[in-house]
């Protein structure tokens, strides 16, 4: 049974209960940072989720296709707070609320089941891409890390500090090679915010290693 069968079939009680919303394009169907309470089921679209690993790095993990689901990690731990996503295309999304998710986990296996083995998934893929990345140099940690706060929109409240402890390098080291990406036209620094020259260019770059 696949998932869109198991959201069709979900009890009457329970659907009575869905939040259907719908998102442009670019926009962030869940903001980053902040505390969620919600079960997103994706039904519509592809949405683009973004975490940060174990080195403090800010990466894109995953493509979310239709009939596929976010938030259930938050719903499980309220220590985590949540992951940017980002509407890759135009989306739809039905939001659950976690009392009605749990309900909902008590009546239907076949969700339990689905739920264990996208966790099981997310958790290799997470512990993979974190490992890879503990491997690259400081430039490469860097414009990764401009990448994706530049795709998240927050990447004028970007600062040295921040970037710093991101990708784990000292602030003289990390001066070095922000030099390095100004000196090959990837990024400028002035009046202490970073802008990127061409976002094509830096994804170009990275792709071979993680992008691809």
């Amino acid at each position: 049974m696949d998932f869109k069968e198991i959201v069709n079939d979900v009890p009457t009680h329970i659907k009575k209960e869905f939040i259907y919303k719908k998102h442009k394009k670019g926009s962030l169907i869940l903001h980053p940072h902040e505390q969620n309470n919600y079960l997103y089921i994706l039904t519509t679209g592809l949405a683009e989720v973004y975490r940060q690993s174990y080195v403090g790095t800010m990466l894109s993990l995953y493509i979310y296709k239709s009939y596929s689901c976010f938030g259930e990690i938050e719903i499980f731990n309220d220590n985590i707070k949540t992951l940017g996503v980002i509407a890759k295309e135009d989306c739809e999304t039905i939001a659950i609320h976690k009392t009605k998710f749990y309900e909902w986990m008590k009546l239907d296996f076949n969700f339990n089941f689905y739920l264990i083995k996208q966790l099981a998934s997310k958790l290799v893929l997470s512990s993979d891409t974190a490992a890879q990345l503990s491997l690259l140099p400081a430039k490469d940690r860097i414009l990764l890390s401009l990448h994706n706060h530049y795709k998240i929109g927050d990447l004028d409240y970007l600062t040295k500090q921040i970037l710093s402890s991101e990708v784990c390098a000292p602030i003289r080291s990390l001066n070095r090679s922000i030099a390095e990406c100004i000196n090959e036209g990837f990024i400028n620094y002035k009046g202490k915010k970073f802008s990127i020259n061409s976002i094509e260019a830096i994804e170009k770059y990275l792709e071979n290693f993680l992008l691809s």
